[in-house]
């Protein structure tokens, strides 16, 4: 264009300069006829070239929009299918958030496939595995009478050739193509069944782990399906096997429950009637509704006054026996009789285990209220400033007599300078006489160590041994109630299986912690924290 405005010019220039001389030479008329017969076809052809420019430009900017056109419109139906995509992966969130009825799920995740994407017809089975097999068939989109046959298929995915095994064994979608033809005659019934050729499928994965398959066709409108539909089928599949997963998992809790509250019912009952026994036989009027904790503070209570007088009277009878009733049978007599010495023996030596199994009992007792209190936080807890060398100091000399009778060797490794905490003093000497009671109980030689260091901002106590030590499958069992490491049936020291936990709940009451270190055959280090409380800074 920038090259035809000045040909232009310089052509109507000329053409000006021209008729100037012809009027100036002779007849006007004749000059303008000259003039008009050269421009006219000079005109002529120049617009005719101009007009097939822009004839040439129009249909450019024709092709140009219909181009654009055509591009407008593949991007309308794109977007047309992706709305529909997330109209389904929508619909089907909110379905599966909104009930944990495996088959209403199932039925609303097919329906939503069928009613917004490009499929005719949509089947999911689930996998038993138990069995190993594809079962509970649901549908929809098919005739009633293909819906019961798909309700009662049953189809094992250990099959190499059956075309739904490869499916739930897969990693990702599959397209099935030719399977009314497929060699593996199960799979041509298959293909009978559903009256088509091909279809497309994929697993139904959650959490790596294959919940069903699901697989869609198009028989009723004939389109062929695509196996560019396979990623978004797999994102639906994966939306649904998490929502079955979950919906599988609800109806476990709910059965467990329910077969835990029949339990605890049954359990209820029984313990009612011992209640009721306990009651009649005390002539004490109960609760029906008493709590656990309640129940075994009273018949603990209970207990312990006659066990006391049980324990008492043993002990008299013992004394009276040693300084009363053995000085006066006349030693000659015991001499001449071996089974009146055996006989006076038995009887001392019944009396002292009377007395240890009393004793043995009225600690268990008294373990078990303190359980008890705890659990029901009903245990009166002090908050003082406690002394750290006092603790231990305490506590090694109430157990100073089971060294002295054992032969084990008591080594005190206290820090010096250690600060205060803070809490209930008799609770925290009652961890530690446990701790070093049970090291002395299992330590058939050797020495016990018991140390305090301060750690950051706590202060670590710790009881180690050199006895038999616990094994790793022990670990866990010496911090239940009434557990310890071992066989019970081994001759082993007794205890009530209660001092640890009851420990270990002290020690957390005072924001610390315990845990145990151990090597079986070499010894056990049990270890717990109390904080640090720093004094308060001098103004």
């Amino acid at each position: 264009m920038g090259t035809r405005v000045p040909a232009l010019v310089l052509g109507v220039a000329g053409s000006a300069a021209l008729l100037g001389y012809l009027l100036l030479r002779g007849p006007a008329w004749e000059g303008v006829a000259i003039v008009a017969a050269t421009l006219l076809p000079a005109g002529l052809i120049l617009y005719g070239a101009d007009a097939r420019r822009r004839a040439r430009a129009l249909r450019d900017q024709q092709a140009i929009t219909e181009r654009t056109l055509r591009d407008t419109e593949a991007a309308n139906a794109s977007l047309k299918g992706r709305l529909a995509e997330l109209t389904t992966l929508n619909e089907l969130g909110v379905a599966i958030s909104s009930t944990l009825d495996l088959d209403a799920l199932i039925d609303v995740g097919l329906e939503s496939i069928v009613r917004h994407l490009r499929f005719d017809r949509a089947v999911i089975l689930l996998l038993d595995r138990e069995r190993s097999v594809l079962t509970h068939g649901r549908t929809v989109g098919a005739s009633p009478e293909l819906a019961a046959i798909i309700a009662g298929l049953e189809t094992p995915i250990d099959v190499e050739e059956s075309l739904l095994g490869q499916l739930a064994r897969a990693d990702g979608p599959m397209l099935f193509e030719d399977v009314d033809d497929d060699p593996f005659e199960p799979n041509r019934q298959l293909a009978e069944a559903l009256g088509v050729s091909s279809f497309l499928g994929t697993p139904l994965v959650t959490k790596s782990t294959t919940v069903g398959v699901l697989a869609v066709d198009n028989r009723l409108s004939g389109r062929d399906v695509s196996p560019n539909d396979g990623p978004l089928l797999y994102t639906l599949g994966s939306l649904i096997a998490g929502a079955i997963e979950n919906a599988r998992l609800y109806a476990e809790v709910e059965a467990q429950k329910a077969e835990l509250e029949r339990r605890v019912a049954q359990r209820t009952a029984a313990l009612a009637g011992a209640i009721e026994e306990a009651q009649a036989a005390r002539a004490v009027a109960e609760a029906a509704s008493a709590t656990k904790s309640q129940f075994l503070s009273n018949v603990s209570h209970e207990l312990r006054t006659p066990l006391t007088s049980v324990i008492g009277f043993a002990k008299l009878v013992r004394k009276r026996l040693e300084e009363v009733v053995f000085p006066v049978v006349p030693p000659t007599a015991v001499a001449a009789d071996p089974k009146l010495e055996r006989a006076m023996r038995q009887v001392g030596d019944n009396l002292g285990i009377m007395v240890d199994e009393g004793e043995r009992l009225t600690a268990l007792i008294n373990d078990v209220l303190d359980l008890a209190k705890i659990e029901a936080g009903r245990l009166e807890w002090r908050d003082d400033p406690v002394d750290v060398g006092e603790l231990v100091t305490r506590a090694t000399a109430a157990t100073a007599a089971l060294f002295e009778q054992t032969g084990l060797a008591l080594v005190v490794d206290v820090e010096d300078g250690l600060p205060e905490t803070r809490g209930d003093r008799d609770r925290l000497i009652q961890v530690l006489i446990n701790l070093l009671s049970n090291a002395v109980k299992f330590t058939p030689s050797g020495s016990v160590t018991v140390s305090a260091r301060r750690i950051t901002g706590d202060i670590v106590f710790a009881v180690a041994d050199t006895g038999i030590g616990i094994a790793p499958e022990d670990r866990d069992r010496v911090w239940e109630q009434f557990g310890q490491a071992g066989d019970t049936l081994t001759d082993k020291p007794r205890g009530t299986g209660l001092g640890l936990p009851i420990s270990r709940q002290i020690v957390e009451h005072h924001g610390g912690r315990m845990w145990l270190e151990s090597t079986h055959g070499v010894g056990s280090v049990f270890r717990f924290t109390l904080p640090v409380v720093d004094p308060p800074a001098r103004r």
